[in-house]
């Protein structure tokens, strides 16, 4: 049966794989303090909603040198939040717009930020589509995607905020990897078949949509799993073969 999981409790079991262990951000549950200590260790963090997807709910928060905190990204409604506060607590109320009718939004994460971008600057994530076929994982399909203008600021790559997907190899030609692709390709399909099989161990599903970022390193980084994906996206690019790959594979997955 397929259920859903939060970003924190993706994080802890993707934790204990030493080989995924390597790939994933700095993740931990949200509070004020933990938050000063992050921005004071790390350029940019992100602050998630635990659960919302469709790029809701998520900050990206850096700390200026006279103390100031920039933060840019969407509310949990959706809405473009571009502001400069001079408080933790401000970024608290941003989080939880109606904590002082005693209601919250429920659980947030924290996470290093990832300065996965193009050479222009533009941030940039990879999907991977992985599908569990008999008793092998196969990539159903895999795109690069880059942030709107909008979204740039707030580094939220997402098409429901107006990122612009491509494929794989149009996404890796616009970093300063372009002459290594096959080796980054390579390097993305370990990492996510070796997720797929922790995340599988407890939500059993047989389709993940995983989301990279690629670090400043050439290292592919697992910003998160998602455990019912859609695949809309890829009916974008080459003329919608990797969507028909996909619907294909659940075809098969489905045969006796």
């Amino acid at each position: 049966m397929k259920k859903a999981m939060g970003k924190w409790e993706q994080s802890v079991f993707l934790q204990q794989d030493p080989v995924v262990a390597r790939h994933i951000p700095e993740t931990v549950i949200y509070n004020v303090d933990i938050l000063d200590d992050f921005l004071n260790r790390h350029p940019s963090v992100y602050v998630k909603h635990n659960t919302t997807g469709q790029g809701r709910a998520i900050l990206k928060i850096r700390k200026s040198n006279g103390g100031h905190y920039y933060v840019n990204g969407f509310t949990i409604q959706g809405t473009p939040v571009q502001q400069t506060v001079s408080t933790v607590t401000e970024i608290q109320q941003i989080l939880h717009p109606f904590i002082k009718l005693g209601r919250v939004s429920g659980p947030y994460i924290i996470q290093e930020a990832i300065q996965s971008s193009t050479e222009n600057g533009q941030p940039l994530l990879i999907r991977v589509h992985i599908q569990k076929l008999k008793n092998d994982w196969v990539i159903g399909g895999m795109y690069g995607a880059i942030a709107s203008k909008l979204a740039t600021e707030s580094g939220v790559v997402n098409s429901h905020r107006g990122a612009t997907v491509m494929t794989i190899s149009e996404a890796l030609s616009l970093t300063k990897f372009k002459n290594n692709q096959q080796d980054a390709v390579k390097k993305l399909e370990e990492v996510a078949i070796a997720a797929a099989k922790v995340i599988y161990s407890v939500v059993p599903n047989r389709d993940y949509g995983m989301d990279f970022g690629v670090n400043q390193d050439g290292v592919p980084v697992l910003i998160e799993v998602n455990t019912t994906p859609g695949i809309g996206s890829f009916a974008k690019i080459e003329n919608g073969a990797p969507w028909r790959r996909i619907v294909e594979i659940r075809k098969m997955q489905s045969e006796p």
